[in-house]
């Protein structure tokens, strides 16, 4: 028990004060331990003649470590056409801890994310995902993601049970926003009753993954299933509501 309320203090020092300790860290370059982001892309929403947005991004932050870490501390800022409208650990690797910190200077476009174990084991080896930023595309336009220091010291770190922390390798990304026909499943530039069967097929197993999964999602609950397919049929033949904007959640890509 007290060395897990030595781990807290440490952490909240670290985070909120920047201590000597924080200053101290060693580069673990020999370390595979790894800090990225995933999906690829982002999509922005169009309809036969126009764009219909704005679009949901969810960018995942992914992070794989060899050896049990006992705090994170990840500092990042982003550019582009983005608005921050939330933060979540679901699907997260460390979703089981209590003591996670989320600090959002939106002002500057910059998020500290923290987690720490303190009564819960610490994070294990492995690799997933750490937590995903839940964004609206405002229009169509690439987004970059980056790490930075957060004042007043806190910069991104692992630190081991010792406690020591240390630099993992970190991974930038841009973003390219991809234009995408709502329904359009097979990605042909039309919604027809092939797109219907593609869907169908797909969630059965029988059809390979659509060139965008986000156009397959097509009444917009972030899941593919058969009902997607019933919504485009009765869109097509019934007069039923158009395909809406879909919201892509896979976590898959971080595995």
């Amino acid at each position: 028990m007290k060395a897990n309320k030595l781990i807290l203090a440490v952490f909240i020092i670290m985070l909120l004060t920047g201590s000597s300790f924080a200053q101290k860290y060693s580069d673990d370059s020999g370390s595979p331990d790894v800090v990225w982001f995933c999906p690829n892309e982002i999509y922005y929403p169009l309809d036969l003649w126009e764009p219909v947005g704005p679009g949901k991004a969810f960018i995942h932050i992914a992070f794989e470590n060899a050896d049990s870490v006992a705090a994170i501390t990840l500092p990042l800022v982003w550019s582009g056409p983005l608005t921050l409208d939330s933060v979540t650990f679901r699907d997260s690797r460390v979703e089981y801890l209590e003591h996670k910190t989320i600090n959002i200077d939106s002002d500057n476009n910059k998020i500290l994310i923290g987690a720490v174990p303190v009564t819960e084991h610490i994070i294990p080896p492995g690799r997933g995902i750490l937590a995903t930023l839940c964004f609206t595309l405002d229009t169509v336009g690439s987004a970059y993601m980056d790490t930075i220091f957060f004042p007043p010291l806190n910069h991104l770190y692992f630190v081991t049970s010792e406690p020591t922390s240390y630099v993992p390798f970190f991974i930038p990304s841009s973003f390219p926003a991809i234009e995408y026909y709502p329904g359009d499943v097979d990605h042909n530039q039309a919604v027809e009753v092939a797109d219907i069967i593609y869907v169908a097929k797909y969630v059965f197993g029988f059809f390979p993954r659509p060139p965008y999964l986000v156009a397959a999602d097509i009444n917009g609950d972030c899941q593919i299933e058969l009902a997607d397919a019933i919504y485009l049929a009765n869109y097509l033949f019934k007069s039923g509501p158009q395909p809406v904007p879909g919201c892509l959640w896979d976590p898959s890509c971080a595995e």
